[in-house]
Protein backbone atom coordinates (compact mmCIF):
# COMPACT_ATOMS: atom_id res chain seq x y z
CA UNK A 1 0.00 0.00 0.00
CA UNK A 2 3.10 2.56 0.87
CA UNK A 3 4.22 1.82 -2.54
CA UNK A 4 0.74 2.96 -3.82
CA UNK A 5 1.19 6.00 -2.19
CA UNK A 6 4.40 6.23 -3.05
CA UNK A 7 3.94 6.25 -6.31
CA UNK A 8 0.74 9.18 -6.38
CA UNK A 9 2.84 11.03 -4.75
CA UNK A 10 5.79 10.92 -7.63
CA UNK A 11 2.86 11.22 -10.84
CA UNK A 12 1.59 13.84 -8.58
CA UNK A 13 5.08 15.58 -8.44
CA UNK A 14 5.97 14.94 -12.08
CA UNK A 15 2.44 16.23 -13.10
CA UNK A 16 2.98 19.84 -10.81
CA UNK A 17 6.20 19.75 -12.38
CA UNK A 18 4.82 19.35 -15.92
CA UNK A 19 2.32 22.18 -15.30
CA UNK A 20 4.57 24.26 -14.15
CA UNK A 21 6.79 24.24 -17.03
CA UNK A 22 4.18 24.26 -19.91
CA UNK A 23 1.67 25.74 -18.69
CA UNK A 24 3.33 29.05 -17.32
CA UNK A 25 5.67 31.43 -18.15
CA UNK A 26 8.21 33.80 -16.51
CA UNK A 27 7.54 37.55 -18.20
CA UNK A 28 9.68 40.09 -17.08
CA UNK A 29 8.73 43.60 -17.69
CA UNK A 30 11.01 46.73 -17.73
CA UNK A 31 10.52 50.41 -18.04
CA UNK A 32 12.87 52.78 -19.67
CA UNK A 33 10.82 55.79 -18.43
CA UNK A 34 10.22 56.39 -16.14
CA UNK A 35 12.70 53.43 -14.45
CA UNK A 36 9.89 52.20 -11.60
CA UNK A 37 6.56 52.26 -13.54
CA UNK A 38 3.39 50.42 -11.72
CA UNK A 39 2.64 47.39 -13.20
CA UNK A 40 -0.86 45.85 -13.45
CA UNK A 41 -1.38 42.39 -14.98
CA UNK A 42 -4.84 41.19 -15.99
CA UNK A 43 -6.57 44.28 -13.63
CA UNK A 44 -3.87 43.23 -10.41
CA UNK A 45 -1.52 45.46 -9.42
CA UNK A 46 1.52 43.01 -9.17
CA UNK A 47 4.20 45.49 -8.73
CA UNK A 48 6.97 48.05 -9.95
CA UNK A 49 9.55 47.67 -12.65
CA UNK A 50 11.84 46.43 -13.18
CA UNK A 51 9.33 43.25 -12.86
CA UNK A 52 10.02 38.97 -13.06
CA UNK A 53 7.09 36.87 -12.48
CA UNK A 54 5.72 33.97 -13.67
CA UNK A 55 1.91 33.64 -14.90
CA UNK A 56 -0.39 31.21 -16.42
CA UNK A 57 0.50 30.61 -20.40
CA UNK A 58 -1.69 32.47 -22.13
CA UNK A 59 -2.92 36.06 -23.57
CA UNK A 60 -2.71 38.93 -20.57
CA UNK A 61 -3.68 42.27 -20.50
CA UNK A 62 -0.56 44.64 -18.70
CA UNK A 63 -0.81 48.44 -17.80
CA UNK A 64 2.12 50.61 -16.97
CA UNK A 65 1.46 54.15 -15.20
CA UNK A 66 2.94 56.47 -13.21
CA UNK A 67 1.59 59.72 -11.85
CA UNK A 68 2.55 62.44 -14.37
CA UNK A 69 3.51 59.99 -17.08
CA UNK A 70 0.68 59.16 -19.72
CA UNK A 71 -0.47 55.67 -18.67
CA UNK A 72 0.23 52.58 -21.71
CA UNK A 73 -1.69 49.56 -21.89
CA UNK A 74 -1.15 46.46 -24.38
CA UNK A 75 -1.02 42.53 -24.25
CA UNK A 76 1.65 40.09 -24.17
CA UNK A 77 1.33 36.58 -24.97
CA UNK A 78 3.65 34.07 -22.55
CA UNK A 79 4.35 30.76 -23.76
CA UNK A 80 6.04 28.14 -21.33
CA UNK A 81 8.45 27.21 -23.29
CA UNK A 82 10.76 30.47 -23.28
CA UNK A 83 11.05 33.49 -21.37
CA UNK A 84 9.26 36.69 -22.33
CA UNK A 85 10.29 39.86 -22.45
CA UNK A 86 8.40 43.70 -22.49
CA UNK A 87 9.60 46.62 -22.63
CA UNK A 88 7.54 49.99 -22.33
CA UNK A 89 8.51 53.75 -22.55
CA UNK A 90 6.14 56.10 -20.99
CA UNK A 91 5.22 59.89 -22.23
CA UNK A 92 5.85 62.73 -19.78
CA UNK A 93 2.24 64.40 -19.20
CA UNK A 94 2.41 68.03 -19.53
CA UNK A 95 0.25 69.66 -17.28
CA UNK A 96 -0.63 73.45 -15.72
CA UNK A 97 -3.24 74.41 -12.81
CA UNK A 98 -5.78 75.08 -14.20
CA UNK A 99 -5.31 73.28 -17.72
CA UNK A 100 -5.91 74.36 -20.94
CA UNK A 101 -2.59 76.39 -21.45
CA UNK A 102 -0.57 76.94 -24.44
CA UNK A 103 2.64 75.15 -24.19
CA UNK A 104 6.08 76.38 -26.05
CA UNK A 105 9.22 74.12 -25.75
CA UNK A 106 12.16 75.78 -26.73
CA UNK A 107 10.15 78.78 -28.47
CA UNK A 108 8.09 75.94 -30.39
CA UNK A 109 3.98 75.63 -30.19
CA UNK A 110 3.24 72.11 -28.62
CA UNK A 111 -0.02 72.09 -28.09
CA UNK A 112 -2.65 72.74 -25.18
CA UNK A 113 -2.36 71.38 -21.64
CA UNK A 114 -2.56 68.72 -20.01
CA UNK A 115 -1.08 67.01 -22.95
CA UNK A 116 1.58 63.68 -23.17
CA UNK A 117 4.93 64.52 -24.85
CA UNK A 118 7.96 62.12 -25.72
CA UNK A 119 11.30 64.13 -24.52
CA UNK A 120 14.27 63.03 -25.75
CA UNK A 121 17.63 63.87 -23.80
CA UNK A 122 18.25 67.05 -23.01
CA UNK A 123 17.95 70.78 -21.24
CA UNK A 124 14.50 72.32 -22.65
CA UNK A 125 13.10 75.77 -21.80
CA UNK A 126 8.95 75.11 -21.07
CA UNK A 127 7.20 78.19 -21.39
CA UNK A 128 3.11 78.10 -20.75
CA UNK A 129 0.36 80.95 -21.39
CA UNK A 130 -3.11 81.23 -20.64
CA UNK A 131 -5.81 83.71 -20.99
CA UNK A 132 -5.91 86.15 -18.03
CA UNK A 133 -3.21 84.44 -16.49
CA UNK A 134 0.37 85.44 -15.86
CA UNK A 135 3.00 83.80 -17.82
CA UNK A 136 4.82 80.69 -16.24
CA UNK A 137 8.40 79.91 -17.74
CA UNK A 138 10.98 77.20 -16.64
CA UNK A 139 13.83 75.26 -18.04
CA UNK A 140 14.43 71.35 -17.11
CA UNK A 141 17.04 68.72 -17.97
CA UNK A 142 14.96 65.13 -18.91
CA UNK A 143 18.14 62.42 -18.33
CA UNK A 144 19.28 59.53 -19.68
CA UNK A 145 17.50 58.06 -16.97
CA UNK A 146 14.23 59.51 -14.87
CA UNK A 147 11.84 58.01 -12.05
CA UNK A 148 10.13 61.50 -11.56
CA UNK A 149 7.64 63.27 -13.61
CA UNK A 150 7.90 67.27 -15.09
CA UNK A 151 6.23 69.76 -12.47
CA UNK A 152 3.08 71.20 -13.32
CA UNK A 153 3.24 74.72 -14.49
CA UNK A 154 1.50 76.89 -11.76
CA UNK A 155 -0.73 79.74 -13.21
CA UNK A 156 -1.38 82.89 -11.24
CA UNK A 157 -4.27 84.71 -12.39
CA UNK A 158 -3.34 88.65 -13.81
CA UNK A 159 -4.05 91.15 -11.33
CA UNK A 160 -4.19 88.29 -8.40
CA UNK A 161 -4.11 89.50 -5.03
CA UNK A 162 -2.34 86.16 -4.31
CA UNK A 163 2.01 86.88 -4.65
CA UNK A 164 2.98 86.00 -7.63
CA UNK A 165 5.19 83.32 -7.48
CA UNK A 166 8.05 83.24 -9.94
CA UNK A 167 8.72 80.07 -11.98
CA UNK A 168 10.87 81.88 -14.72
CA UNK A 169 14.48 81.17 -15.38
CA UNK A 170 16.74 81.91 -12.90
CA UNK A 171 20.00 84.04 -13.57
CA UNK A 172 22.01 82.60 -11.02
CA UNK A 173 21.13 78.65 -11.39
CA UNK A 174 19.90 78.40 -15.20
CA UNK A 175 18.60 75.13 -14.78
CA UNK A 176 16.51 75.72 -11.63
CA UNK A 177 12.94 77.42 -11.36
CA UNK A 178 12.61 80.33 -8.81
CA UNK A 179 9.88 79.02 -6.86
CA UNK A 180 8.53 79.64 -3.79
CA UNK A 181 7.95 76.45 -1.43
CA UNK A 182 9.41 73.33 -0.40
CA UNK A 183 8.72 69.57 -1.55
CA UNK A 184 10.82 66.62 -0.43
CA UNK A 185 12.56 63.85 -1.77
CA UNK A 186 12.59 60.22 -0.42
CA UNK A 187 15.34 57.91 -2.23
CA UNK A 188 15.86 54.23 -2.04
CA UNK A 189 18.43 52.19 -3.49
CA UNK A 190 19.57 48.19 -4.20
CA UNK A 191 22.23 48.28 -2.52
CA UNK A 192 22.12 51.73 -0.62
CA UNK A 193 24.31 53.99 -1.77
CA UNK A 194 25.80 57.44 -1.23
CA UNK A 195 23.33 59.99 -2.00
CA UNK A 196 24.55 63.60 -3.43
CA UNK A 197 21.93 66.26 -4.23
CA UNK A 198 23.67 68.58 -6.66
CA UNK A 199 27.09 67.85 -6.08
CA UNK A 200 26.54 67.61 -1.89
CA UNK A 201 26.47 64.78 0.06
CA UNK A 202 23.35 64.16 2.04
CA UNK A 203 23.48 60.91 3.49
CA UNK A 204 23.20 57.14 2.74
CA UNK A 205 19.83 55.20 1.69
CA UNK A 206 17.16 54.65 2.46
CA UNK A 207 17.16 58.51 3.09
CA UNK A 208 14.32 61.25 2.93
CA UNK A 209 15.55 64.63 2.19
CA UNK A 210 13.11 67.36 3.69
CA UNK A 211 12.26 70.90 3.17
CA UNK A 212 13.74 70.90 -0.23
CA UNK A 213 13.23 74.14 -2.43
CA UNK A 214 11.04 73.60 -5.27
CA UNK A 215 12.78 72.97 -8.40
CA UNK A 216 14.46 70.18 -10.28
CA UNK A 217 18.12 68.95 -8.79
CA UNK A 218 20.89 66.59 -10.00
CA UNK A 219 20.96 63.27 -7.62
CA UNK A 220 23.69 60.96 -7.86
CA UNK A 221 24.17 57.68 -6.60
CA UNK A 222 26.96 56.37 -5.56
CA UNK A 223 28.88 52.74 -4.05
CA UNK A 224 32.26 51.79 -4.92
CA UNK A 225 32.31 48.40 -7.33
CA UNK A 226 29.03 49.81 -8.51
CA UNK A 227 28.13 53.05 -11.19
CA UNK A 228 27.04 55.84 -10.53
CA UNK A 229 23.48 56.69 -11.15
CA UNK A 230 22.62 60.39 -12.53
CA UNK A 231 19.43 61.84 -12.75
CA UNK A 232 16.96 64.85 -12.27
CA UNK A 233 14.41 64.70 -10.03
CA UNK A 234 11.77 67.45 -9.90
CA UNK A 235 10.66 68.52 -6.11
CA UNK A 236 6.93 70.05 -6.50
CA UNK A 237 5.57 72.60 -3.74
CA UNK A 238 4.19 70.28 -0.53
CA UNK A 239 4.81 66.79 -1.99
CA UNK A 240 7.27 64.27 -1.75
CA UNK A 241 9.24 62.91 -4.57
CA UNK A 242 10.03 59.00 -4.55
CA UNK A 243 13.04 57.47 -6.36
CA UNK A 244 13.93 54.12 -6.34
CA UNK A 245 16.67 53.26 -7.72
CA UNK A 246 19.04 50.10 -8.87
CA UNK A 247 22.63 50.46 -9.40
CA UNK A 248 24.63 48.22 -11.61
CA UNK A 249 28.27 46.70 -10.95
CA UNK A 250 30.84 48.17 -12.57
Amino acid sequence: MKYVILAAFVIMGIFGLFYFYVFTGVLTINSSRPLDAIIKIDGEEIGVTPLKIRVRSGTHTIKAYKEGFESWDGTVEVKGTAPQVLSVRLRFMLRSEPSGADVKINGKDLGTTDMAIDLPTGVYTFEFTKKGYNRTKFMAEVPRDVSTPLPVAPLVPIGSKKPQEDYSVSSESPTKPALKGFGAIQITSKPDAQVYLDGELQGETPITLAKIPVGSYVLKLSKEGYRDLRQTVYVNKDETTKVAAELKPE
